[in-house]
């Protein structure tokens, strides 16, 4: 680490952080000690400093008066605007896709959702549900747009362990439905329909992350 710069640092130790966040090793509610940190990784306490600011711009941790830094407990209504907002841009970018998509494109499409038919494990599916909603809207062709979308998303990814609780039957069975409803659209190519397919399925996840929140 000796030889890094400090900038690669701050970014090696948000990377790691980022990354315990998201698979749960560090549980919503965790207080991350600088000290700490900056020992772990054998890093000054500065680059520890700037990983905290940059996953608080994620909305992976907040600052909190009495405990300092903790990772993000997200509540309802936390959600809510998450989806609030991407159901406003997603969509928008999927209709635009359904304009131009190539046929490179809508071929991995459909390898996606052949894979994501299959016994797979929570981490292995959900890291091909990033890349199925990333291939829609880099098809776009609206870099600022696909930024924002991921940073929200980004944001989202670590709302998923926290949320320890089984989903409603036939949850899984619904969601490769409206994934196969996304692609026809945009094979067809239908812009409106394609808009239409996306925003019902950000709804019905919605509806289902709110119902284990409840829980």
């Amino acid at each position: 680490m000796s030889a890094l710069e400090p900038r690669t640092r701050a970014e090696y130790v948000a990377d790691e952080l980022r990354r315990q966040i998201v698979s749960g090793e560090l549980p919503p509610g965790a207080r991350l000690r600088q000290i700490e940190i900056a020992d772990r990784f054998r890093v000054s306490t500065t680059p520890v400093r700037e990983a905290f600011t940059s996953l608080a711009r994620e909305g992976l941790v907040r600052q909190d008066a009495h405990r300092g830094v903790v990772v993000f407990r997200p509540s309802l209504s936390d959600v809510r605007e998450n989806y609030e907002i991407r159901m406003a841009l997603e969509p928008l970018a999927t209709e635009l896709a359904a304009k131009q998509l190539t046929s490179d494109q809508l071929a991995h499409l459909d390898a996606l959702l052949d894979e994501m038919s299959k016994p797979l494990s929570d981490a292995r599916l959900a890291a091909l549900n990033r890349d199925f909603h990333r291939t829609i809207y880099e098809a776009a062709e609206r870099p600022t747009l696909l930024q924002l979308i991921e940073r929200l998303r980004d944001a989202f990814d670590a709302y998923i362990p926290m949320l320890a609780t089984t989903p409603d039957p036939g949850y899984f069975d619904a969601v490769r439905r409206e994934h196969a409803e996304i692609v026809d659209a945009l094979r067809a190519p239908a812009p409106k329909r394609a808009h239409k397919a996306m925003t019902a399925h950000l709804r019905h996840n919605f509806e289902q992350i709110s119902k284990l929140l409840d829980r």
